[in-house]
């Protein structure tokens, strides 16, 4: 059990900046991109920047659940058979990018959470991991809200993972969280993963926060 950093945007940092420097990792090959370029992100992409043949160590996700510390409730849970890695033909590198990225319906209430934590099971393949490290950007209209990085260290091969991170929420003004319930599917995310240092896995998600009966 570990808890995450977490970073706000760069003082200074622009819309139009953000974009451009997007677009410049966009175009790098995916053996290129390190944690610390993707750390700098200002914007969600619009592509991925990895394929899913760039998994060399044939990591699979398993289910994974959300949970709330101060209630002990579990606001978000999906099931191992949920989770597709892509190695059943379902998924495809040439399939259109929309249809790859996750969507949650979480709630308004989500957003008044402090402490959450996010349990993740994954198994390993045939081959070690020397290090791997996560790193999740979260951005609503042109601005970072939410940046974490985490680092696992060893990894079994053959292995069956769980983990926990806990990690805390930024306090949002009531202006601004009624700006992103207002604003369904306007809050977007990046999930990298890097294993050895390369870029495994990247996954790509958009939140709704308005009502959940609406």
């Amino acid at each position: 059990m570990a808890k995450l950093s977490l970073h706000s945007a760069p003082p200074g940092s622009t819309e139009s900046a953000s974009t451009k420097h997007m677009h410049e990792v966009s175009k790098l090959p995916h053996d290129q991109i390190t944690a610390e370029i993707v750390k700098g992100l200002g914007a969600p992409t619009e592509k991925f920047l990895s394929k899913l043949s760039d998994n060399w160590p044939k990591l699979r996700f398993g289910g994974f659940k959300i949970r709330d510390l101060v209630s002990g409730y579990t606001l978000v849970e999906v099931q191992d058979d949920e989770v597709d890695n892509g190695d059943t033909g379902t998924l495809s590198d040439e399939d259109d990018p929309s249809t790859r990225v996750i969507k949650y319906h979480l709630g308004p209430d989500f957003l008044r959470l402090r402490t959450v934590g996010l349990t993740l099971t994954f198994s390993n393949g045939p081959q070690p991991i020397t290090k791997m490290e996560m790193v999740e950007r979260h951005y609503f209209r042109g601005r970072v809200i939410r940046s974490y990085d985490f680092k696992f260290g060893f990894v079994i091969p053959g292995s069956t993972n769980s983990w926990e991170f806990i990690y805390d929420l930024p306090e949002l003004s009531d202006a601004e969280r009624l700006e992103i319930v207002n604003a369904p599917w306007e809050v977007k995310s990046d999930s990298f993963f890097f294993a050895d240092g390369k870029l495994i896995i990247h996954n790509r998600a958009e939140y709704n926060y308005a009502p959940l009966d609406g």
